[in-house]
């Protein structure tokens, strides 16, 4: 038996509503479309009204967005997030920076600052965990050991003496290096530690420990299996 003619006519009449709604969906959606870009990139919607840092307070806070240097009531698609962040990177005491949208019109500065762990001896600048010298925005610690190093000295310095156990990290006031294989720290007795580079810390620690039971102005664990001690002195 042969299929049924639907007449052209009613074929016409099913198609065309189908397509008058799609082109009623597809204007639409272009409506919605270009509103949405009009309310980004131009209309004052979207525009920055405030600017908030975190991670540092008080000065620190108030150069970082003096250096940012972010317009009050630009568009925040407008918005340089990037030119903010390398102008807030070219202070000496940020270690990393995050410049963020916060729709619809709030802009966050993210800072991780830099934290001395010493200074760097006859500079006044601050030195951090990696072994980077930098000019602190305000006081430094105080106590902090005065390293006497620069580049890969300083940074072998610096290892050592991150890598000192708490009780005799207290005996130390000072390191100086002028390479990463001679380092020497100075005890708040006076005395010297000869202690080389940065490698089997753990094991010259312990050495030294052990000597300290010993008065001298001299102790040498450069080459821990071998350590000597010298300008030993009675108790």
């Amino acid at each position: 038996m042969s299929a049924p003619v639907i007449p052209l006519d009613t074929q016409d009449r099913e198609t065309k509503p189908r397509w008058r709604w799609r082109g009623l969906v597809f204007v639409l959606l272009a409506l919605l479309v270009s509103a949405t870009i009009w309310l980004v990139w131009f209309s004052s919607v979207f525009v920055v009204r405030d600017i908030r840092v975190i991670g540092v307070t008080g000065s620190s806070a108030v150069k970082v967005l003096a250096s940012a240097a972010v317009p009050l009531g630009v568009r925040m698609a407008h918005f340089d997030a990037g030119g903010a962040t390398a102008r807030i990177r070219l202070l000496p005491w940020v270690d990393s920076v995050e410049v963020r949208r916060g729709w619809p019109s709030d802009v966050i500065l993210a800072v991780v600052p830099r934290i001395a762990i010493a200074t760097q001896l006859g500079t006044g600048r601050g030195v951090d965990s990696s072994g980077v010298p930098f000019d602190a925005p305000g006081p430094l610690v105080k106590n902090l050991p005065a390293i006497d190093a620069d580049g890969v000295g300083l940074v072998s310095a610096v290892s050592v003496w991150q890598s000192l156990p708490a009780p005799l990290r207290a005996k130390v006031v000072g390191v100086s290096a002028t390479t990463r294989d001679d380092v020497v720290l100075i005890l708040k007795s006076g005395a010297k530690v000869r202690w080389g580079s940065a490698e089997q810390s753990e094991l010259k620690a312990q050495v030294l420990t052990a000597l300290l039971q010993r008065r001298a102005g001299l102790y040498d664990v450069s080459a821990p299996e071998l350590s000597t001690i010298q300008q030993e002195k009675a108790r």
